[in-house]
């Protein structure tokens, strides 16, 4: 089978369960969003860390069970990253802050925090549209590698913009930041 499909197939049901389980839970509007922000954000992170884990943990633990399959989901766990980094980014910037009028309103620490996770969202854009064979054979194998390599970049900008934003880590001690 098509593992890769597969993964993605996960990803989007596991976005509407999200969403159909925080509407089901929660009466009021503002707080469904900032519940679905966070949610998504959450999930786009948890994505993020199986796609960085996937090689040092495929290369150490050489008898892993379901290494090869792991490894071929990469990109798809990649792709799924993007797919719910962008629900969040734009439940968080369009339906919490409020669009692009608010941004003069905003602190220099919420602008920074923003701009990590913009340029997150950018980087993660040019690697799913670039996440499949054809882009690789355009771009050849050293610079789709190079480009690819962002994503630890992608990694330590979205933890600025998690610590910066977000308020389960005011405690880092707490569930979530572990």
């Amino acid at each position: 089978g098509n593992i890769r499909f597969y993964v993605l197939v996960f990803s989007f049901v596991l976005s509407v369960v999200i969403y159909l389980w925080v509407t089901q839970t929660t009466q009021n509007s503002a707080l469904q969003t900032i519940r679905l922000t966070q949610t998504y954000a959450l999930t786009a992170a948890i994505f993020l860390y199986f796609t960085l884990l996937a090689g040092p943990l495929t290369y150490q633990f050489r008898a892993l069970p379901f290494r090869a399959l792991y490894m071929k989901s990469r990109r798809a766990i990649g792709v799924s990253t993007f797919y719910f980094a962008l629900i969040h980014a734009r439940l968080a910037f369009f339906g919490e802050l409020g669009g692009f009028p608010v941004l003069p309103t905003l602190s220099s620490k919420y602008l920074l925090a923003i701009s990590f996770g913009f340029t997150s969202l950018i980087i993660l854009t040019l690697m799913a549209v670039t996440a499949n064979d054809a882009m690789i054979a355009k771009l050849t194998f050293p610079r789709w590698k190079f480009l690819h390599r962002f994503v630890y970049l992608v990694g330590i900008f979205i933890l600025i913009h998690a610590l910066l934003l977000g308020g389960h880590f005011r405690d880092l001690g707490s569930t979530i930041p572990q």
